[in-house]
């Protein structure tokens, strides 16, 4: 099983200097400390996040480690010339010695596609994703030299070449991040990995949407433990239960009230729905301390804790690949390092050895014939008793 960490990188006090100093310390004793990745997330002009061009991050880190590979979660693909996407990161790929895995996402927040000159693409933004990444996958894939033409509704390029090219071959890892069912789809039908946190859902829900995932690529002939499917959850450790709560409960409330305000809502929720369904489940009691952990939306507590969530989750879900978001919502650098410190002696080892499993109720599972969408297969009666059973077996989260 392996463990990373995660960057957005949120600077409530704004001293980006300290913000920036602290997390490329903290990734650096990440390395020491035997995590397998770092990952980083691009967003632009608001307090969540400092790092408009995670590539510039990633440069930097490359040049800090040796053995981490290094995740972008995600590049925002409606925001940006994807020639020039692809040949950023395939200078990470070569600066880092190939070490570089690209999540991709289409962005949700209002404000950055107005800032970013992209307001225009947001009823689209499902379209130019898919041709933004059919690009960056083109350009990556051919022989460098090769001049690269893609003719399609959102973007014209005519012999682009990407260099220089990238140093993994054919190309390196693609990560889908999503919360829908119709990006779902690209699993089946072009092999990416998928990026999943439960920030804007309940665990439960996560993992039932995850479960689903995995049936549905199963009845298309894909072997589920093949694809990586990272969970990024905001953790903090600490000797004792009581002391990880008060150390999160501000900087968990800084950012949660940060990221709802975010939300696409009213007429900046078309073709962001599920968003907006969400922010509006999330009612003031799932929003606070208290129902933030019985939702699971995240752990605050001692290692061995984490250890029984991580074993059932293994159980559930097949969970493979936890991705640690330590660093969240300003949380003191000196903590951050205490949770990473005792992840990496009491959690790291149990898991060392730890196989790959697939979900525990679909161990039996037959395979049937498949349609057009992944999901097409599952009827509505199956769906809900397949939820209704995920709900069960997170009755222990769930307490939290």
């Amino acid at each position: 099983m392996k463990f990373s960490v995660f960057y957005v990188l949120e600077t409530p006090d704004r001293d980006f200097r300290r913000a920036y100093d602290e997390m490329l310390a903290q990734v650096e004793i990440a390395e020491e400390l035997g995590f397998h990745e770092v990952w980083l997330a691009e967003h632009h002009g608001s307090d969540y996040g400092s790092m408009p061009s995670p590539q510039i991050a990633a440069a930097a880190i490359a040049e800090r480690t040796e053995r981490m590979r290094i995740g972008i979660a995600v590049s925002n693909l409606t925001f940006n010339w994807p020639v020039r996407i692809a040949e950023d990161y395939a200078m990470v790929d070569v600066l880092s010695g190939g070490r570089l895995d690209l999540g991709v996402g289409r962005g949700y927040q209002p404000h950055e596609f107005r800032a970013m000159g992209a307001q225009d693409r947001r009823d689209v933004s499902r379209e130019v994703f898919a041709e933004a990444l059919q690009i960056i996958s083109g350009l990556w894939t051919k022989p460098v030299g090769e001049p690269y033409t893609f003719i399609g509704k959102h973007f014209q390029i005519v012999e682009a070449d990407c260099r220089p090219g990238v140093l993994q071959r054919p190309a390196p890892p693609i990560y889908i991040a999503s919360i829908s069912p119709e990006t779902f789809d690209l699993l089946a039908d072009d092999g990416h990995d998928l990026l999943v946190t439960p920030t804007l859902m309940t665990l439960p829900e996560l993992n039932g949407f995850v479960v689903r995932t995995k049936r549905a690529l199963l009845d298309h002939g894909c072997e589920p433990t093949a694809i990586d499917f990272p969970m990024n959850w905001q953790i903090h450790l600490a000797r004792d239960e009581q002391t990880a709560v008060e150390r999160a409960r501000e900087p968990l409330r800084w950012y949660f009230d940060t990221v709802m305000s975010a939300i696409p809502q009213g007429s900046d929720a078309v073709g962001y729905e599920r968003y907006a369904e969400l922010a509006a489940s999330a009612g003031e009691g799932a929003m606070s301390l208290d129902g933030l952990r019985e939702g699971g939306v995240c752990y605050l507590g001692d290692p061995a804790g984490l250890v029984r969530e991580i074993e059932i989750l293994r159980e559930e879900t097949g969970l493979d690949h936890l991705i640690c978001w330590m660093k969240f919502g300003g949380m003191a650098h000196e903590h951050v390092v205490e949770s990473m410190e005792l992840l990496a002696e009491h959690v790291m080892p149990v898991f060392a050895d730890a196989p790959a499993l697939l979900p525990r109720s679909l161990r039996d599972h037959t395979p049937k014939s498949h349609g057009n969408s992944i999901f097409d297969d599952l009827s509505t009666a199956e769906l809900l008793d397949l939820e209704s059973h995920q709900e069960g077996e997170h009755h222990e989260l769930s307490r939290r």
